[in-house]
């Protein structure tokens, strides 16, 4: 709950310019020094931090924040898959490729004379979709989640799982198509591997 609550407070508008700074420096020597159990609550704070903090703020705090928790000696955990989830490298779209639901009432189905429409997706030869480029560190970050798919840990699996279905729906078709090629290699693995993946598959369905 304390982390909960700092992370508001720093994201006040009446105090975030005068105290994030100070804090985000503060973690990343925190981090690299202590002990486990304050590095959780350090990095439960830096994702809700990232989670209720504008992306366009975030931004110049975002590539100094990957670096030091892709370098610290930290097994995989749930927090550490949600504040990788919530690096903001990536612009607030939803890819067009995506499948449209139509209406998803029953009654409202029922209630129609004729049969309701499935939205058609855009054609994923749109503009956005060739010049879109998806920044290196995207890449730095599905690969630490793709990882955390083969935990022996549920919680870590479904979190990461979870990171890749918000994280895929961002990308183009191309890389969509890559993530996916990757998830079913899982598949080849031992049995803690084909959950990850099944769980995977499911938050891209």
């Amino acid at each position: 709950m304390a982390f909960y609550v700092l992370a508001i407070y720093l994201t006040r508008p009446d105090v975030k310019d005068s105290y994030l700074p100070g804090y985000i420096n503060w973690a990343h020597e925190a981090l690299t020094k202590d002990s486990a159990q304050f590095k959780k609550g350090v990095l439960s704070t830096l994702a809700g931090v990232f989670k209720h903090e504008q992306r366009e703020q975030m931004m110049e705090h975002a590539h100094a924040v990957l670096r030091t928790i892709l370098t610290i000696k930290f097994q995989p955990s749930e927090l550490l898959i949600q504040l990788r989830n919530r690096l903001i490298f990536l612009k607030p779209r939803v890819a067009s490729w995506r499948y449209q639901r139509g209406s998803r009432s029953l009654a409202a189905n029922l209630q129609q004379s004729q049969p309701v429409e499935t939205k058609a997706a855009i054609s994923v030869n749109d503009e956005d979709e060739h010049d879109y480029d998806v920044p290196e560190e995207i890449e730095e970050v599905l690969n630490e989640i793709l990882q955390a798919l083969r935990d022996k840990n549920r919680e870590v699996q479904y979190s990461a799982a979870k990171g890749i279905g918000r994280l895929t729906s961002h990308l183009s078709k191309n890389f969509a198509d890559q993530v996916i090629e990757s998830i079913m290699e899982l598949f080849s693995l031992w049995d803690l591997a084909w959950h990850g993946g099944c769980l995977a598959l499911a938050e891209l369905g």
